[in-house]
């Protein structure tokens, strides 16, 4: 999961640069190309099990192309450390809704984990001063909030499925399906030649094996704990984001990530450990 949130995270602060929420697309195709051509190479039939889980899988590729294209409009509208935090709603939502369904207890450990969640999230858009116009501000934390909604359900269905199926064949599949679903939009604003290329190799060398470490990560986590640890992303992001303009990370986004980071470090000591390599 550290490695996940580490490609997820540089592949997040380069998409809040490179593309438009259109292009969402090209980057799932980018990453599912070459775990297909992966998955072949070892002997797995990408064909046979999506002809096998139909629901499953176009399930998966809707929420994906969903997720993509939300997260990348919030991307390019709101600022990188107010939408990538924004984005870390989706643990919260899940949860909660463990708690409410009696799946999880309400130890003191896991409420400290959603306050230090919610504080992380309050000091990173509360105390924002980018200059970002309020109505794009506002309106990539909706766009935001709607993509962690999408990654809630990803991951709840994930961690449900990703047990009986190959981890690479998995990804491949997702990515492939979110990527279909998502191309009649490049008809809208087609991106030229080079940024086609730049946001295909994003998806390539980060986006795909992300989710197929993400998948494999899932056989051991279960959706709580996977989604806590994946909050590294958006230090990450914010780090690798501060790189690229050459601009250091505000005092209140560094404690937010450090508020993330004590969060995870609960998760992993608390968390149920019911779930064991299939």
């Amino acid at each position: 999961m550290i490695a996940v949130t580490c490609m997820w995270g540089t592949s997040s602060a380069l998409l809040a640069a490179l593309a438009a929420p259109t292009t969402a697309g090209l980057v799932a195709l980018g990453g599912a190309v070459p775990l297909l051509v992966s998955a072949r190479l070892r002997g797995q039939h990408p064909w046979a099990t999506l002809t096998a889980h139909p629901a499953l899988y176009v399930k998966l590729g809707v929420l994906e192309a969903a997720n993509l294209a939300l997260y990348v409009a919030a991307l390019r509208v709101g600022p990188l450390p107010v939408v990538v935090a924004l984005h870390l709603t989706a643990p919260v939502l899940i949860i909660a809704v463990a708690l409410l369904r009696g799946r999880r207890a309400a130890t003191f450990a896991v409420l400290l984990e959603l306050l230090l969640v919610a504080a992380a999230i309050w000091l990173v858009t509360g105390h924002h001063t980018g200059g970002t116009a309020a109505g794009s501000a506002v309106a990539g934390c909706g766009l935001a909030l709607g993509s962690a909604a999408c990654v809630a359900m990803l991951v709840s269905v994930i961690a449900r499925q990703s047990g009986p199926h190959h981890a690479t064949t998995s990804a491949a599949l997702q990515l492939l399906l979110g990527g279909v679903a998502s191309s009649p939009l490049l008809a809208f604003d087609p991106p030229s030649a080079p940024v086609a290329a730049e946001l295909a190799a994003v998806g390539a060398t980060l986006l795909g094996p992300g989710f197929a470490l993400y998948w494999q990560a899932l056989r051991w986590l279960d959706a709580a704990t996977a989604s806590v640890v994946g909050l590294n992303e958006a230090v990450v992001a914010t780090l690798v984001g501060a790189v690229c303009t050459q601009s250091l990370p505000t005092s209140a986004t560094a404690a937010g990530g450090v508020l993330i980071l004590i969060a995870v470090g609960l998760e992993q000591r608390s968390a149920p450990r019911n779930r064991v390599p299939p």
